[in-house]
């Protein structure tokens, strides 16, 4: 599956990791997970890696990556947070890239042993200056532990985010490649170059996987149909919608809505 762009409502957040397999995306916030207890499998920019507890990973903005396979008793401390909201890291996380972002449990400090620790059974929303204060103990531990390599070019890291900005705000409008590179002042061959060469996928799809992530959050309502949710997704008729969504799950649209149904995750119309 393509990896799609995640545009998350928050800018921080600290707490307990997903427990559940999630599909290869990418979001420009950053994020750091170590593993408490169990093991877990993720992909980050095509590589794999399996943290058992005490295993901390640290994915750069732009980084495709996916939670593969997780134990059930997976457990682990996962902070997804905005670089600029933590000043001192700030041009690292823009200006390099970790030679290897996995920091094995045998190379962690008592330090970030002891943030983890302590994080593990705070709540975010009623202890957030101490959250934030054990993220910083955390990134310390992690990142002054990691080598790293410069990007050279930071004008195109920079452009990178603003391809991915403005792909998320106008992906269910009518969108090309000649529209986004007239948006932005970049050529039509640079922009397709930046697909295939960082996003390991090309325009269309790319397009194609945010569009099919939205529909499947909407198929959670009852309330909505899925004719008005091939509208919603920026697909002009039901046909396209069906072809799209075929490509990227594996399956129709009905065909998953129902499979919702029978697992209770879903209550809508199949009306097409």
């Amino acid at each position: 599956m393509t990896a799609y762009y995640e545009q998350r409502p928050e800018k921080l957040f600290i707490g307990e990791m997903t427990h559940y397999p999630v599909a290869a995306h990418v979001h420009d916030v950053a994020e750091l997970l170590t593993l408490t207890q169990g093991t877990a499998v993720l992909t980050v920019d095509e590589k794999t890696y399996r943290l058992t507890a005490g295993d901390s990973i640290v994915v750069f903005p732009l980084i495709p990556h996916s939670y593969d396979r997780l134990e059930e008793n997976t457990r682990g401390v996962a902070a997804i947070f905005s670089p600029d909201l933590i000043p001192e890291y700030t041009n690292t996380f823009h200006g390099l890239l970790p030679e290897d972002p996995m920091l094995p449990a045998a190379r962690a400090g008592f330090d970030l042993r002891l943030a983890v620790d302590r994080l593990s059974q705070m709540n975010m929303e009623s202890s957030l200056p101490l959250c934030v204060g054990y993220l910083h103990v955390m990134l310390a531990g992690v990142l002054h532990s990691l080598t790293y390599r410069p990007v050279y070019d930071y004008s195109q890291r920079g452009l990178g985010f603003r391809i991915i900005q403005y792909i998320s705000d106008h992906a269910f409008e009518e969108i090309s490649l000649l529209s986004v590179s007239r948006a932005l002042g970049i050529s039509v061959s640079h922009l397709s170059h930046f697909f295939s060469e960082r996003m390991q996928t090309n325009f269309r799809r790319f397009i194609n996987a945010i569009r099919i992530e939205k529909a499947r959050m909407y198929m959670r309502d009852p309330a909505r149909t899925l004719t008005e949710i091939c509208g919603l997704c920026g697909y002009s008729d039901m046909r396209t919608f069906r072809r799209a969504f075929q490509a990227e799950m594996g399956c129709n649209p009905s065909e998953y809505l129902a499979d919702m149904k029978r697992q209770g995750l879903a209550g809508g119309s199949a009306v097409l």
